[in-house]
């Protein structure tokens, strides 16, 4: 009788467990928006709910999703939890329209996880550097713009001013600094021996979306004023790799931080806020935004929902 008792626990503990874990996907019976990648390593997007599918794009540690549908469930590392379909960020698109892609649920999270920069490695400082371009923080048209690219490329620009520079840079997460080797050239003038000089930038104060370089304080660069060019890039650029590019730091900036976005989606009198919403950026801090956030995306989900639970 005992070894029987024991048994039944044992399966209804283990149902118990598999329930409470689809259930964090949902919220009053519907699915939960936006989750959180909580993998330091980060999170790989497939083209299809399995191991065995391409692998699409790679998501970094406390990123946030948006969630388009639950797909089936499956166990992997030993966690029992359902593919999830997102939508991929924006400057991860091979064209203009939305792409779609899965991940492993057991790798998501409800709430995101804490910044903790004092635990960071070598790598994190390196992703955590190249993942926007910094603008110093300072009330001047002449503002300097430095770009850390995930490539080891260093660029620096000048505001208004048409002057910048190209390099290199190597992080010394130890020493808190960055190692820059570049040349600096006013436009038109590139006709002039380039000298290359170096540099060691030491990095202090480090928050989410602001750093101390140098003394001197720099926040996440959101000019966000690119996107009405998109469809100047569509007439050459079919792939919208360049456009990628050159919108890549401030989407994972607005994708991030919700009072970011909004801050900078009051300024701009709501004209990019059908482009905002097919982009998937979250904003709860703006009742309007939020409605027709929910009746564009209420609709899509759903045509997605149907299609994951043919899957299964």
């Amino acid at each position: 009788m005992k070894k029987i008792i024991c048994v039944i626990f044992s399966v209804t503990v283990l149902m118990c467990s598999l329930f409470a874990d689809k259930s964090r996907f949902y919220e009053n019976g519907k699915v939960i928006d936006t989750l959180y990648v909580d993998s330091e390593d980060g999170l790989k997007v497939r083209d299809y709910p399995s191991l065995k599918s391409n692998r699409l794009c790679g998501l970094l540690y406390r990123f946030p999703v948006k969630v388009v549908a639950i797909g089936r469930e499956e166990t992997i590392d030993g966690i029992t939890a359902p593919w999830v379909e997102i939508l991929i960020p924006r400057y991860e698109w091979h064209g203009y329209n939305q792409e779609f892609g899965w991940v492993f649920g057991g790798y998501l999270s409800n709430k995101k996880p804490e910044f903790l920069p004092n635990k960071w490695t070598e790598s994190d400082f390196r992703r955590f550097l190249s993942k926007c371009n910094w603008i110093e923080d300072r009330d001047s048209s002449h503002r300097e713009i430095l770009c850390f690219e995930e490539s080891g490329d260093f660029k620096r620009h000048i505001e208004e001013m048409g002057a910048g520079g190209f390099g290199t840079w190597k992080p010394d997460f130890k020493n808190k600094s960055v190692a820059v080797s570049s040349a600096f050239v006013m436009a038109g003038d590139d006709d002039n021996t380039l000298a290359y000089n170096t540099e060691t930038f030491k990095i202090e104060n480090i928050e989410e979306f602001s750093i101390l370089i140098n003394g001197q304080r720099y926040i996440s660069d959101c000019r966000y004023g690119v996107l009405a060019n998109e469809k100047n890039f569509k007439d050459f650029d079919k792939n919208s790799s360049d456009f990628n590019s050159s919108i890549r730091g401030f989407m994972f900036v607005f994708y991030s931080s919700e009072s970011i976005f909004d801050s900078v989606y009051r300024q701009t009198d709501s004209w990019l806020k059908d482009s905002f919403i097919s982009f998937g950026v979250y904003n709860s801090l703006n009742e309007d935004y939020m409605k027709s956030y929910h009746d564009y995306w209420n609709p899509i989900m759903a045509e997605h929902q149907k299609k994951a639970d043919e899957m299964e």
